[in-house]
């Protein structure tokens, strides 16, 4: 089976320092092998009608089911459970085995670097001149292949 998720919807009381809360999530899982990535985020405004109050969404990867029980029962999480519970007016829980239906798109290559403005192009740059198929001229008779007029035959 695939990756599983740990989904914690909340509703902080008032006065708490959320920031200060969510820094606190980010060391404990930070400091647990089997958290594979964490993710949290804020409700944005706009949704106001269905989120029944719930404010923040704090989510978390494991390899499998083992490595939730592994983060539910470490020591650490333990450590901090009461902290955080007491920092939650409303909270939602949920376990669950993820299931890809649409990868993310593979990383985007940067662009290629600009080319350097336009300068007077060095020797090294120069194309060579392109090659034609104009025919050749006839040789030019030398001496070795010209007639001589000991050779040459005689006027008639």
């Amino acid at each position: 089976m695939g990756e599983f998720k740990h989904l914690v919807i909340a509703k902080f009381k008032e006065g708490v320092n959320v920031e200060e809360i969510v820094e606190q999530v980010e060391k404990v899982v930070s400091d647990i092998d089997s958290v594979k990535s964490f993710e949290w985020g804020h409700e944005a405004e706009g949704q106001e009608m269905l989120t029944q109050g719930f404010t923040h969404v704090l989510s978390m990867t494991f390899d499998d089911k083992e490595g939730i029980t592994s983060f539910l029962t470490h020591p650490k999480h333990l450590e901090f459970c009461p902290t955080f519970s007491a920092a939650i007016d409303k909270i939602v829980v949920l376990d669950f085995p993820s299931l890809l239906v649409k990868p993310p798109p593979p990383p985007s290559l940067p662009p290629p670097p600009s080319p350097p403005a336009a300068a007077a192009p060095s020797p090294e740059t120069v194309p060579p001149p392109a090659l034609t198929s104009t025919p050749l001229p006839p040789p030019v008779p030398t001496s070795a292949t010209a007639p001589t007029l000991a050779s040459a035959p005689a006027p008639a």
